[in-house]
């Protein structure tokens, strides 16, 4: 009996805490085209999945972050595009295809071309606070790694729970440019 309780209180520990989505332009800012980009597959070798919250809401990573027109979609993913970025979005999910060990989450944002920093996330100004797999990581978030299997959860304007894990979704067939 004592076992089911811990684990009982261990998953609500973990569990997410339902959060809205943020209402208007400042919460789901559009992909821009990636300043640099290349030929290759959509589908990257690692993923790691990125949250945004700025004043206790979510901010949306949208589809297409790092990929170059023209984009085709289907629903709510890119399935092709005219180039792609090391660091790249697919779908509203979070998850981020990456190529290649050594790329950070401002590698990412620089491919977005958005900004992010210790006092800045998008458009929030304010002190930006960063877990990655739960744990609070200081310094400046643009040098956390995008290691395969990471949760990274980026925060302003207020304290959301972060959760330690995700769940990712089987790998899809992505069409190589």
């Amino acid at each position: 009996m004592l076992a089911a309780a811990t684990l009982a209180v261990s998953l609500a520990a973990t569990a997410p805490v339902p959060t809205p989505i943020g209402v208007g332009p400042r919460f789901a800012p559009p992909p821009r085209v990636p300043a640099a980009c290349a030929h290759g597959p959509l589908r990257g070798r690692y993923r790691a999945h990125v949250e945004l919250f700025a004043l206790r809401r979510v901010a949306l990573l949208p589809p297409g972050i790092g990929i170059g027109l023209p984009r085709e979609i289907r629903g709510a993913r890119v399935v092709a595009g005219g180039c792609r970025a090391p660091a790249r979005t697919l779908d509203p999910t979070g998850v981020v295809e990456f190529d290649r060990a050594g790329l950070t989450v401002g590698d990412l944002f620089a491919a977005w071309r958005m900004p992010l920093g210790v006092r800045r996330l998008l458009s929030f100004r304010g002190a930006v606070s960063a877990w990655v797999d739960g744990r609070r990581r200081r310094g400046d978030p643009r040098s956390i790694p995008l290691r395969d299997g990471a949760e990274i959860v980026l925060e302003i304007g207020g304290y959301v729970p972060p959760h330690s894990f995700y769940v990712f979704p089987p790998r899809g067939r992505a069409r190589r440019l």
